[in-house]
């Protein structure tokens, strides 16, 4: 068996945010509205605006770390390659740094947002509502974690129990090794069809717009491939390669200035994207060129 955790770790991250509502108190409800147990309101304690920067730091960590991983079988981890490892914390210090930012922005004016809350909530305010230590209910952290096959010797288990747990480790990591090389795969072919798919007309016979986003994920892709590529996918990595060398290091401004580069680089990915559909066993989308 190829033990995964040979080539990398796990990393589990906890971004917990308070979410400034609360439930409106059945009660109250039903003063107000006769069919009240066919309803469910909430109210907003503080302004949602003010609570957006955070959200969105956390957000963005999980997207970096979604983009830079690769999925594994358990809900909440990703898998990490180890020449990752150093850059991948780094980052996430980064982050960290960012939401306890936005945090103690959040925590200086959150006397204020108490305020006006009492202005607008009116009978609806409750001061009970509000955390006295709101410092408390924002948290950002991960953590590092290797598996292993449980040790049979250890008197803990019985022989039955450590088979039976050996076998879903096993299971766990086969389903890890296909679940890597499948999204390599996905994310390359989806990258090539948007590109193709940029270099076709519009319902309006129009080209259409060759945006920063498309050209740029490609060479995010790029940066990391081998890293994440644990599993030496030879044929993903030859049209990789391909793609690499089809894209040069040219922007987006450079192929909506200029018909040749566009030629080339759409001739180029249409025989790439051909070669995923093939590599994916999927049917080959029709693009129809000049």
């Amino acid at each position: 068996m190829e033990n995964l955790f040979e080539k990398g770790c796990l990393i589990q991250l906890s971004v917990r945010k308070w979410g400034g509502i609360k439930k409106i108190d059945k009660n109250w409800l039903a003063q107000m509205i006769e069919s009240s147990e066919w309803m469910n309101a909430t109210k907003k304690l503080v302004d949602p605006e003010s609570l957006k920067p955070i959200c969105k730091v956390g957000n963005t960590a999980r997207t970096y770390l979604n983009r830079i991983s690769l999925p594994f079988p358990l809900q909440g981890m990703v898998f990490i390659p180890k020449e990752m490892i150093s850059r991948v914390d780094a980052k996430l210090t980064e982050f960290k740094e960012e939401f306890d930012q936005a945090v103690t922005a959040f925590v200086d004016d959150y006397d204020s947002l108490r305020e006006t809350a009492m202005i607008y909530l009116g009978e609806l305010f409750n001061e009970v509502d509000y955390p006295v230590n709101i410092w408390d209910k924002f948290s950002f952290a991960w953590r590092f974690i290797i598996l292993d096959i449980p040790n049979g010797n250890s008197g803990i288990l019985s022989p039955e129990v450590y088979e039976r747990e050996k076998e879903k480790f096993i299971q766990t990591m086969d389903e890890a090794r296909e679940l890597a090389i499948v999204t390599l795969r996905e994310e390359f072919a989806f990258m090539v069809e948007r590109i193709t798919e940029r270099f076709t007309e519009d319902s309006n016979g129009k080209p259409k717009i060759f945006k920063n986003t498309t050209v740029d994920s490609f060479y995010e892709y790029f940066e990391t491939f081998k890293e994440r590529n644990i599993f030496k996918d030879d044929q993903l990595a030859q049209l990789v390669e391909r793609a690499q060398a089809i894209l040069g290091n040219v922007s987006a401004d450079q192929i909506r200035s200029s018909q040749d580069i566009k030629d080339t680089i759409r001739a180029g990915m249409v025989g790439i994207e051909e070669a995923m559909a093939k590599a994916l066993n999927r049917p080959r989308r029709k693009i129809v060129m000049d």
